[in-house]
């Protein structure tokens, strides 16, 4: 199996994306053990309120963790300088989230879906099995951000890919605030996150490398 894998994703960046991945874990589910002791609060605006619930939507919202994999996967046989610059920023951008998740704990209101087609019931899906909690800033567009930057620093891929994962990256947008799983202002949150991580992880690398001369 771990023969496997390194045909897939170089020996160098196993250990550090299966770190970011357990890191990532820990900080959304471990959020829960003060779930009791948060107070949470509402963010959301006028706008918010005006946006239709389109459940098909959905498809994006699911088809992001697809998206995510292929991304990283994509980083990691990229280079090593660029594998370690994404981890250490996705790592720091996590950092920030859980902090807002435990001092700014944010909720929001969602709507009863009793829809019997394929869309409503997955998104019943996952308001059952995700709560209204943990939602600024918003991992889901943190995440497929993290895409579209990648998108424009990976050697020899093409523009096609880059505008496809434009798209794609902002259709994950549409969908937190289409199916009702994020605000407005959740989605910005995790853009701004992941800029600051990634500004820092590059800062952190450069220090490594001018201490090391």
């Amino acid at each position: 199996m771990l023969n496997k894998l390194k045909h897939i994703i170089p020996k160098y960046a196993i250990l550090p994306l299966g770190f970011a991945l357990l890191f990532n874990t820990c900080v959304y589910e471990g959020v829960s053990f003060f779930r009791g002791s948060l107070h949470y609060s509402s963010i959301e605006t006028s706008w918010d309120l005006a946006l239709p619930f389109v459940p098909p939507f959905v498809l994006f919202y699911i088809l992001a963790f697809a998206q995510w994999a292929l991304n990283y996967i994509l980083i990691a046989r990229d280079s090593k300088k660029l594998c370690y610059r994404f981890v250490i920023g996705n790592v720091i951008s996590k950092v920030f989230c859980l902090a807002f998740f435990v001092l700014m704990p944010t909720t929001m209101t969602r709507p009863e879906v009793n829809g019997p087609d394929l869309f409503s019931r997955l998104v019943h899906l996952i308001y059952v099995s995700d709560p209204p909690v943990n939602l600024f800033p918003s991992i889901h567009c943190l995440e497929s951000w993290c895409c579209i930057r990648a998108s424009f620093l990976l050697k020899h891929k093409s523009i096609p890919y880059r505008i496809a994962t434009v798209i794609m990256s902002l259709g994950v947008f549409a969908s937190t605030l289409l199916i009702k799983q994020h605000v407005l202002v959740d989605v910005f949150g995790g853009i701004i996150v992941f800029e600051i991580g990634l500004f820092l992880s590059g800062l952190i690398l450069r220090h490594r490398i001018l201490s090391t001369q």
